[in-house]
């Protein structure tokens, strides 16, 4: 049915500058001339409507669709919505006509305009700057904001309300529409970041090294086919943990990804429920909600990776924002309870911010925080008046407009910080922050006003179909087409560069031949030496020792020996100790310490790891004794003098493999970069190395007296005056912190005078 006003507004409005009908739209003269046939008693409003005023003619008629209650008109300054002296622009906001709809949010990081039922709420875009600023100083300063990345799933919170929002109003009116759905998601998303995506490949072909331009075209294609977090996790690389994904301007597509897999995959979840009764709905909905929580729960301590990149153990946080918006939770009417939970959902955000920290077991329960704190604020908005506090903090007109131009700054953010780091051959000193974050802001608040507003609003100057969808499709192509060229036939563009540079940079992506042995258990360990002989040494560590592998492999072999390789990645070669991102790793140590007790023919065991990660004040050990507790720096101290401690009990010689030099910088990129542009900037100085480590070897010092414990100290090894990083031109190095296999070769001859057993034997 058609308001009252309808008749009035389609008899006078006229596009600017067109006489008479000539220039008014097919479709609205179609509409206003059937207007004009229709009695004005027919013409009235609905129930509720407080545009004109009118009654309806029965109380079990609908509602217009171009009607809303009072409840749900944004307030202004200035004339009322009733006013008779209004303008005739205004009745724009009670008519349901294509391309002119009120305000309204769709998606998690953006401010489109959508649905006539959905009302514009500010407090909301306020909620997604807070969580696309604490992304973005996560990622700019990563010591100061530990916990930023916790905005991503206020982010899934915000996406999953809206959205189920407008498809739950749709389809309650009956008409909601698949094709309409998808195109108004298309045009939300797309512009930008194709935008984003074009302007990637040309920086990246001008800077990138050709493995981390071939590593950018495969997320490029893994974006375009709403698939990049598939695309990283098949990667093998945690996002916490590893160091090249750093180098990659698109790794924050993968959140898109899981959005985009939730937008296909949820209106068809909805439309097969929307038979079922409402409670129904909510209970399954519900079910799935804790199911996805309890599954990511289990797996986080055994493939983090895929818990943090993949959509089934994302889910949870989405239907957090579908259970809100289908009103599983009681509306709220206290307003000092509002008030209440409005604060705490703030500070349960804030203080993730701020608490948490890569090394925490991430998500999963402790992801619970963020994402209950962002569903408490929408909840506390969604009835009555706005508490105080988000009006205070979340509606003021800056906050809201970094909001509005969220989407756009998340997706650039990243790119210039990548590409900063890269221009600058990986320096970027202090000052420099301020600026990547103004420039940050510029370009996502161009790429809101000229690139997605334009395409969001048609006009007859830019029809809504059609042509968006054609360029959408050229774009996709061509996108498509040079990275799959890039990818498949020219190897990231390899031909920009000389040998030397190409020789460092396929360091970086050597293949890690021992890596997995580190998921095997210990009964069908690998095995390293002479695979004839009986083990007599056993190897216990982290990817370090894995690192290691290769030159102890020829070394045991050469003195007739073998040893069994006991590692797992991220866990320290220690009893006693628990780690706040891998909670397997007590269980393994047990497990190795029976496994010792049960083979009395091991002689020989042989500790290596990445002790400057463990031996720090704020490192991801902790440690629960019968009398107290400890964690940090204390933690470790403490379990390896319990595990030196136990070892040497057991009569077996102790050989500690000490800490290599680590430095800042990614070594083999550096060295690929400084071969191609003179930037070599790393300081390999000995005296800061061993300031670095003075921790672990102040530790380890009273222990290495011991005639059955020996401290091997690479640095001896690498350092004299400076720290070596090259071996003949090859990089010594395959990251920040872990030996190539060419470094590990290279230090063969000490390792093996290190693990030679002494001659009066090593028996128990």
């Amino acid at each position: 049915m058609r308001c009252c006003c309808w008749s009035r507004w389609a008899r006078r409005r006229r596009w600017p500058g067109r006489p008479g009908r000539a220039g008014v739209r097919r479709t609205i003269r179609l509409r206003a001339d059937k207007a004009r046939r229709t009695p004005a008693s027919s013409a009235a409003h609905r129930p509720g409507c407080t545009r004109c005023r009118a009654r309806a003619r029965s109380s079990s008629a609908r509602r217009s669709s171009c009607c809303r209650p009072a409840s749900e008109l944004q307030q202004r300054p200035g004339p009322t919505a009733a006013s008779p002296g209004i303008l005739p622009g205004r009745f724009r906001e009670c008519l349901s006509l294509r391309g002119m709809q009120p305000n309204t949010a769709v998606d998690g990081r953006a401010h489109p305009r959508a649905d006539a039922w959905a009302h514009y709420r500010s407090d909301i875009d306020g909620l997604r700057a807070l969580a696309v600023v604490a992304v973005v100083l996560h990622h700019l300063m990563p010591s100061a904001v530990t916990g930023g990345f916790v905005g991503v799933d206020v982010f899934f919170v915000i996406s999953g309300y809206l959205i189920t929002t407008i498809i739950h109003r749709e389809m309650a009116q009956g008409r909601f529409n698949f094709g309409r759905f998808y195109e108004r998601r298309a045009r939300r998303l797309f512009p930008a970041l194709f935008a984003m995506l074009a302007a990637t490949a040309v920086a990246g072909w001008l800077l990138l090294l050709p493995s981390d331009l071939t590593a950018t075209l495969l997320a490029l294609l893994g974006t375009l086919s709403f698939s990049a977090n598939f695309v990283f996790y098949l990667g093998g690389s945690d996002y916490f943990d590893a160091t090249d994904l750093a180098l990659n301007p698109l790794l924050h597509t993968w959140s898109l990804a899981v959005e985009e897999q939730f937008y296909l995959l949820f209106p068809i979840v909805l439309l097969m429920l929307r038979r079922r009764a409402a409670r129904t709905t909510r209970a399954l909905l519900l079910a799935g909600a804790v199911g996805s929580l309890a599954i990511a729960a289990a797996y986080l301590e055994t493939n983090r990776a895929a818990v943090f990149y993949l959509a089934p153990f994302r889910a949870w946080e989405l239907l957090v924002g579908c259970l809100l918006a289908l009103g599983s939770v009681a509306p709220v009417r206290s307003r000092a309870v509002r008030e209440l939970l409005a604060a705490g959902g703030l500070g349960a955000i804030v203080a993730s911010c701020v608490l948490l920290e890569p090394a925490t077991l991430f998500p999963g329960l402790a992801a619970l925080a963020p994402v209950l704190g962002a569903a408490a604020v929408i909840h506390a908005g969604s009835h009555g008046e706005r508490p105080a506090v988000t009006r205070w903090l979340l509606q003021a007109r800056p906050v809201v407009y970094v909001g509005l131009i969220s989407y756009s700054l998340y997706l650039w953010h990243w790119p210039v910080l990548v590409f900063a780091r890269y221009a600058s051959a990986f320096e970027q000193p202090t000052w420099a922050t301020p600026l990547l974050l103004a420039g940050s802001l510029a370009l996502a608040s161009l790429s809101y006003h000229f690139v997605e507003q334009p395409w969001r609003r048609p006009t007859p100057a830019r029809p809504r179909r059609g042509r968006p969808l054609i360029v959408a499709s050229a774009s996709a192509l061509a996108l498509g087409a040079f990275a799959a060229w890039g990818l498949l036939v020219d190897r990231g563009f390899a031909d920009r560069y000389d040998a030397l540079v190409l020789q460092h940079d396929r360091t970086r992506s050597e293949r890690v031949a021992w890596r997995p042995c580190a998921t095997r258990p210990l009964e069908s360990a690998c095995v390293l030496g002479a695979p004839e002989r009986s083990p007599d040494v056993l190897l216990w560590g982290d990817s370090h020792l894995l690192a290691w592998a290769p030159a102890m492999d020829k070394v045991l072999a050469a003195q007739g020996r073998s040893g069994v390789l006991a590692a797992r990645t991220a866990c320290p070669p220690m009893f006693e100790a628990r780690s706040r991102s891998r909670t397997g790793c007590r269980r393994y140590a047990e497990t190795l310490r029976a496994y010792l007790q049960a083979h009395p023919q091991i002689r020989t065991v042989v500790l290596a790891g990445f002790w400057g990660t463990y031996f720090r004040d704020d490192g991801p050990l902790t440690r629960v004794g019968p009398s107290h507790s400890a964690s940090g720096l204390i933690a470790a101290e403490e379990s390896l003098g319990a595990t030196l401690g136990w070892l040497e009990s057991q009569g077996v010689r102790v050989k500690v493999i000490g800490p290599v030099p680590f430095y800042d910088k990614n070594v083999p990129a550096t060295l690929a970069l400084g071969a191609a542009h003179g930037k070599t900037r790393l300081d390999r100085s000995a005296q800061a190395q061993r300031e670095r480590h003075e921790a672990f070897l102040n530790a380890l010092g009273p222990w290495s007296e011991r005639p059955s414990i020996d401290h091997l100290d690479p640095m001896d090894w690498l350092c004299n005056g400076t720290c070596r990083v090259q071996d003949g031109g090859r990089a010594m190095y395959r990251d920040h912190h872990h030996l190539s296999e060419a470094g590990a070769l290279a230090l063969r001859e000490p390792l093996a005078r290190a693990l030679a057993p002494r001659q009066e034997g090593e028996a128990r």
